[in-house]
This record gives structure tokens, C-alpha cells and sequence, in this order.
């Protein structure tokens, strides 16, 4: 789910514990059921242990770096579920089902990782028994369902997020990638097991890029480094300049809040392919909500803005006014909450469950 450094801060192995959830959740009555839900990106592996209305009650984070590849993740990976379970277990918190999101391509019905676009040693790894097996000698056998990352966020914010109360719901990030999903009445739309709603790589021009090319975050912070490069007196490099370090989208959200141009046409550059790959979407499925997701999202309303008035110029006359188009809600706890909800059963029953 990555995307450009907006300078979003990230805790470090530290587990959260909104008092107030906790103790509803762990009362000594009896153990409320909750689910491990798991984020496995390029640059950051989180977990958190969610309620099975989307609260989060604790959580771990931790920095990965992609150089060491597979092996690596999964070493940082085994200390973060033994120190979330132990987290668990300390406040009486009942792990009945883990999820987990992938960053990339997968089987889930094999519970079988297909492949990274980033990082190195993934492909056809079986990533749902592994997890079982690692928690095994704690928790017992419990279902593990494997995902891909931008279907658990789309589940998360069609239940949960900005798009609660709507039927037919449209998911997309935009981050290091572009992904997308479909949720229709409450269940995720499922395409064969190799993949569905594949936003980024749709080729809006025969025999030309895909949209990853345009408008995913490394592809934004390209334009925002030409534009330093050939206005070395502009505002972008003078805040690059100001900040000591090369320029990126981070730059984007103040130089648009002081009206520069150069900024609004990166950001419109960037949505316009954004907004038209949206446009076969709503000619194809007509949801009734949209929403934005993802590294690029945290621009904010302009990003939002931009899209949505470029997609309405894009729709057939019946079709407008265009679906809302909103700002996911659940920010960098979407990935584990929508898992985590589809581990405990809140998706197609055909999801892959291993136990070892």
C-alpha cells in the first residue's frame, strides 16, 4: 500500500491500547473473539488485533527494509506476531482468526504469496501456513486468510471507513502502486484466484504506459523533481531547498495551500489519467460510492477535488452527477482492519482458511 514520503509518522514496535475498547473488549465475563490483521509492505510491516466491529485495541509497526528481501521481512515479521499475541493474551483479548495483506499479487486460495513488484524472495511462497505455523505453539489452530492488500482495504472502508452504508463500493490507492477493489453489498467482488480490479495497470492509450505511470506516488515525485530542476527559484525548490532533502509529493500539500501553479498542474497532471481510468469503472459498474486511498490520498481535499471534477467531465450524460468520490477514512489502519474483518467472516466464505 506504500506511496510518496508524505511525512506520515510510523510507531515503531510500539502497541496502542485505546483504554476504553480494551476493557469492553476483555471484560471477565467472556473473551470477545477478535482477529490479528497483518500489512506486509515493501518499507512497513504493521499488525493489529481488531474488533469485529473495526476497532483496533493494540497495535505493532515496524520499518523494513526491502534490501533483504523475503527472509528479511519474515525474521522482523515472527518477533512482531509473538510480541502482538503476548499483547493480546495480556489483556485477555481472544485471537480467533488471523489476516494478512500482501502487498502485491496473490493466490488466496491457496493461501500462496504470487509474487512482489518490490521486494525480492516472495514469489510462491505459501505465506498462510507459515503464519499458522508460527503461532502454533500460542494460539493453537486458528484460520488464516491471506489477501491481497488493496482488497483488505476496500473491505475495511466499505464496512467500516467512508464508504459504510453503501452498496456497491469502489476502493483505489494510490501509493508505490495503483490497486483497487469492489465491494458489493458488504462482499468483496472476486475475479479468478490470480486477480481482479487491477486499476494500475490498465493501458489507457493501445500500446502506451499503464496508469502506474502517471499517476502512482514514484511517478509524481519524478514531476515534482523536474519541476525543482527547471525552477530552481520556484516554491517547490525553495521548500525542497528548506526542508535538506530531495524533492518529493511531501512537498505538495503547502505549495498548493499557498496557490502555486506549478504545484495544481502536477496535481492535475497526475489525476487527470487517475480520473479517466474512473471513468471505465463508473461506465462498467456504476458504484455508488468511490473512494480515494492510499500515500497520494494523504494530499488531501485537492487530490480528491481534482479527481472528482476531471471524472465528472469524463461521464456519459446519464451517468453524471458522478458517484462521490471521498477520502478513505481509516488511514494507516486500513490494510489490517479490512483483513482482519474478512478473517473473522465478514467476506465470501470461499476465502482460503489453512490450518497446519
Amino acid at each position: 500500500m506504500g506511496g510518496p514520503d508524505l511525512g506520515v509518522p510510523v510507531t515503531l514496535s510500539q502497541p496502542a491500547r485505546p483504554e476504553e475498547d480494551l476493557e469492553a473488549a476483555s471484560g471477565a465475563e467472556a473473551l470477545a473473539p477478535v482477529a490479528i490483521g497483518i500489512e506486509i509492505g515493501g518499507t512497513k510491516l504493521q499488525s493489529a488485533v481488531v474488533s469485529a466491529d473495526g476497532h483496533v485495541l493494540l497495535r505493532r509497526s515496524d520499518r523494513v527494509d526491502p534490501a533483504g528481501g523475503a527472509e528479511g521481512i519474515r525474521t522482523v515479521l515472527a518477533a512482531q506476531l509473538a510480541g502482538i499475541v503476548d499483547d493480546a493474551a495480556g489483556n485477555r483479548l481472544a485471537i480467533r482468526a488471523i489476516g494478512i495483506g500482501f502487498g502485491g499479487p496473490v493466490n488466496r486460495e491457496q493461501g500462496i504469496v504470487a509474487t512482489s513488484f518490490h521486494v525480492g524472495g516472495w514469489s510462491d511462497f505459501p505465506l498462510a501456513a507459515w503464519v499458522a505455523g508460527q503461532v502454533r505453539d500460542s494460539l493453537g489452530v486458528v484460520p488464516v486468510v491471506l489477501e491481497n492488500d488493496s482488497n483488505a482495504a476496500t473491505l475495511g472502508e466499505a464496512l467500516v471507513g467512508a464508504g459504510r452504508g453503501a452498496r456497491v463500493v469502489v476502493y483505489s490507492n494510490a501509493g508505490s502502486g495503483i490497486g483497487s477493489g469492489l465491494v458489493i453489498d458488504g462482499q468483496l467482488y472476486r475475479g479468478r484466484a490470480s486477480g481482479e480490479m487491477e486499476l494500475g495497470h490498465l493501458r489507457l492509450i493501445p500500446g502506451g504506459g499503464i496508469l502506474e505511470d502517471s499517476s502512482a506516488g514514484w511517478a509524481i515525485d519524478r514531476s515534482v523533481r523536474e519541476a525543482v530542476a527547471a525552477d530552481p527559484a520556484g516554491v517547490l525548490a525553495k521548500a525542497a531547498a528548506t526542508a535538506g532533502a530531495p524533492p518529493t509529493a511531501r512537498l505538495l500539500p503547502a505549495a498548493l495551500a499557498a496557490g502555486d501553479a506549478t504545484a495544481q498542474r502536477i496535481l492535475d497532471a497526475a489525476a487527470g489519467p487517475y480520473a479517466h481510468a474512473l471513468s471505465h469503472v463508473v461506465h462498467l459498474l456504476n458504484p455508488d460510492m468511490i473512494v480515494l486511498g492510499g500515500g497520494v490520498a494523504t494530499i488531501g481535499e485537492p487530490w480528491r477535488g481534482s479527481v472528482a471534477t476531471q471524472l465528472e467531465g469524463l461521464l456519459m450524460t446519464p451517468l453524471r452527477p458522478s458517484p462521490p468520490v471521498r477520502l478513505a477514512t481509516l488511514g494507516e489502519d486500513v490494510v489490517p482492519v479490512g483483513v482482519a474483518l474478512a478473517a473473522l467472516g465478514n467476506e465470501s466464505p470461499a476465502a482460503r482458511r489453512v490450518e497446519p
